[in-house]
Order: C-alpha cells, then structure tokens, then sequence
C-alpha cells in the first residue's frame, strides 16, 4: 500500500501545490493579523517608535488604511473601525484557505484511497468484477473527497478485504488445451458437420477434466482452460484427452481432418474467488498455463518446472531445454 501512496501523478501534485500554497497564504494571514494588532501596543511601548518591526507595522497600515477606507464604511457612530474591518477581512481570508487546504488535503487522500485499491487488485491479481471486491470498489468508487471517518472506514474495509482474500488464496493447477489448426479442421465441411464434431468433441474434454475433479472452466471458443485442485489432476486430465483422442478419431468425428490438442499445464498460489468465473479470474500463473500451451507440439503436454515438481506421477516427462516465461519446460507425449 504505501508503494502505491507514494506514487505521484499530474493530479496529484497539482493537489499536492494547491494545499502547500493555501498553507503559505493560512501562515500569511496570521503574520498579517498581528501586523495589524502591534501598533495597538504603541501607547503601552516606550519608544515604541525605535523598533524597526513596529514602524513597519504602521507604514503598512496607513496605505492599507486609506484604501479601506475609500471602499467601505468604516465608522459607527463616531468610531473608526477600520482596523477591525481589516483584521475581520483577513481573518475570513485565512478561514476560506484553511477550508481550501482541508478540501485539497481530501482530495489528495482521497486519490491515494483509490490507488490503493488499484494496487490491492495488481498484488491479489483479482478483476474489478469479483465479488469480493464489490464493497470496498463501492465505497471507493462512491468516494468524492476523503473525510477522517470515510478513511477510518475504508482502512477498516481494506483490513476485511485483505482478511477475506488471505482465506481465499490456494495452491492450484491449470490446464491449457486447444484444438491444433481448429480453422483449417473446418474448410470445405459442412456446418452441420463442424457443429456436431466440436460439440462431441466439447463433450468428450469436458468428461474428461470433469472425472479428475476440475474446479472451474471456461471455453475460448474452442480452446479450454481449467482449473483443478493438484497438479496430479490437471496431468491425468490431460493426459486422458491425449490418449482418448485415437478412440475419438476413429469412432466419433466425421469432419476429414483428426483432432489434435496442445496442452500447457502450470501450478501456483492464487486468489480463487468461487463465485467468479474463471474468465474473469487474472493471474500469471494462469497466463503461463496459455502460453506453455501456445509452445507445445500437436498431442503433448507442456508443465513449467516448478509445477512439475510436486508431481507424483511424473513417467514420461523429459525437459528438452526450452525455456517459458523464464521457466524451465518439461514435455509429455504419447508413446
């Protein structure tokens, strides 16, 4: 959080000047007040007249004086009150750049709520969309300026977010599969053909991922990602659409073309939000599962090293020294 707070931006710093300068001016007005006071003391001074501060304090008030003067009334009932009229001005002056600094200063605070919430979405890799999020982005969306009690509260939400997130982060696995050259699967064939293939096909993964415990998955279109409580399952599930796919070819599809798949598996600590779609659930693990899936070879599964190594099941995996993402990569294929 205070990474965030410390950050600086074009609005901020002009927040940042408005309240430095309307602090300048606050402090000019007090000096102004007693400018204006001091040559009451003249009377009760000996040779008052010999101090340097005290003679500028009157030759400042004459020309003040005069013009004051010149512009409004400044007697009643035979009393002048100019100098009261002054101090009275300056002293609403400073009251208007004090509330000035004060609204500014809420402002500013309230621009670093907002940043920290950005930052707390960046460190939890959630989207703006989950719903774990939804007080606290209602609160700081509904946020104008920042008060005292609005800052009290939304520490106090900030605290309970952080608290709920905590609970929610989990080692998990996911897997990557698409369909290798699915565009070219589909030229020259029938639309009643592709509809059908792709849908058993649907069918055939979704039995697959769903018999090894798969948590959540989403299609893209015809490519899969899937979530699963260990790398042992993500593996079996992968491994079970590799090795089913002969059957599938020979007994199921119709279009001219096989099916094949590319598989990217990688494994992590994220913030898994049950209740949010795992299209809407942002996380480098996840981008990394894509792209080892993007580099592995038609009906072979790729898993970065770190994921790969609390596999019970490793037989068949070999590195070949390609690396992803800066991560060391291990390659599955079926004998």
């Amino acid at each position: 959080m205070n990474k965030a707070q410390g950050k600086t931006t074009p609005k901020s710093m002009f927040y940042k000047l408005v309240i430095l300068h309307m602090r300048i001016l606050r402090i000019c007005t007090a000096v102004a007040v007693v400018i204006f006071l001091l040559p009451l003391a003249v009377s009760y001074i000996e040779n008052a007249h010999s101090y340097k501060f005290i003679r500028m304090a009157l030759n400042i008030e004459k020309p003040v004086f005069s013009f004051v003067k010149s512009i409004v009334p400044t007697k009643i009932a035979g009393e002048d009150i100019t100098r009261w009229v002054v101090i009275a001005f300056i002293l609403v002056m400073g009251s208007i750049f004090g509330f000035i600094k004060v609204k500014f200063r809420n402002k500013l605070a309230g621009l670093k709520v907002k940043r920290d919430y950005e930052e707390l979405k960046k460190q939890m890799h959630l989207s703006d969309d989950a719903k774990i999020l939804a007080p606290l982005k209602e609160k700081v969306e509904g946020l104008r300026t920042s008060t005292k009690k609005d800052r009290d509260e939304l520490l106090k939400l900030f605290a309970e977010t952080k608290k709920k997130l905590d609970k929610m982060g989990r080692d998990l696995a996911f897997l990557s599969i698409d369909v290798v050259d699915s565009t070219g699967m589909k030229d020259g064939e029938e639309k009643a053909v592709i509809e059908y293939d792709f849908k058993e096909y649907k069918k055939f993964v979704e039995g697959n991922i769903n018999e090894n415990g798969v948590l959540k998955s989403t299609w893209t279109p015809d490519g899969l990602m899937s979530c699963f409580p260990t790398v042992d399952a993500a593996t079996r599930a992968a491994r079970g659409v590799i090795t089913g796919l002969e059957s599938f070819n020979k007994h199921v599809k119709t279009l001219r073309r096989d099916f094949k798949v590319r598989c990217g598996i990688n494994s992590g600590f994220v913030y898994f939000d049950e209740s949010m779609p795992l299209e809407e659930i942002s996380d480098r693990v996840i981008d990394i599962a894509g792209h080892l899936q993007k580099t592995a070879n038609p009906n072979t599964i790729c898993i970065a090293k770190p994921a790969i190594e609390p596999l019970k099941e490793r037989t068949g995996f070999i590195t070949v020294g390609k690396f992803v993402d800066g991560y060391e990569v291990y390659i599955w294929e079926k004998e």
